[in-house]
């Protein structure tokens, strides 16, 4: 219940949201279409409507394609558990049960282990790379001594 009054209280325009997120209307659409994103609403046909969670969402598809270097397939792996991870949260939050909290305690964990996989995958590739330059520069200062 708290979700939708959420949902419904922020709505803003693709355009407003490409500002915020310093992605293209395009590229908001693009990933629209590889289903990375559904829109909180949609008014009057195609218009759309976002949300501060799309918003959220959007900045997190941004900052793993830009700063972690991301292939699409790898985001959508990443939004996945994502979403598994924010449900698993939402149950989480919504019982007092000791003993399913602990369930769902247990039941997040292989879910991080992806998230912290992928991750660790890209960050060993970026780093082979960078040892590669360094070996490079280091040869390269070598030769000029």
């Amino acid at each position: 219940m708290t979700s939708a009054i959420q949902r419904a209280s922020v709505l803003r325009r693709i355009g407003d949201v490409a500002e915020v997120t310093a992605l293209t209307q395009r590229t908001i659409r693009y990933y629209e279409e590889l289903g990375l994103l559904k829109p909180a609403a949609h008014v009057s046909g195609a218009n759309r409507r976002y949300d501060d969670e799309d918003v959220e969402r959007l900045q997190l598809i941004k900052r793993l394609r830009d700063v972690v270097g991301l292939s699409l397939a790898d985001v959508r792996i990443f939004l996945e558990t994502e979403d598994e991870r924010r449900a698993v949260s939402r149950e989480y939050h919504s019982t007092h049960d000791p003993a399913r909290r602990a369930e769902l305690l247990d039941g997040v964990v292989p879910i991080l282990r992806r998230r912290v996989e992928l991750l660790e995958s890209k960050l060993e590739t970026v780093l082979s790379l960078l040892e590669e330059e360094r070996t490079r520069l280091d040869r390269v200062e070598a030769l000029r001594a």
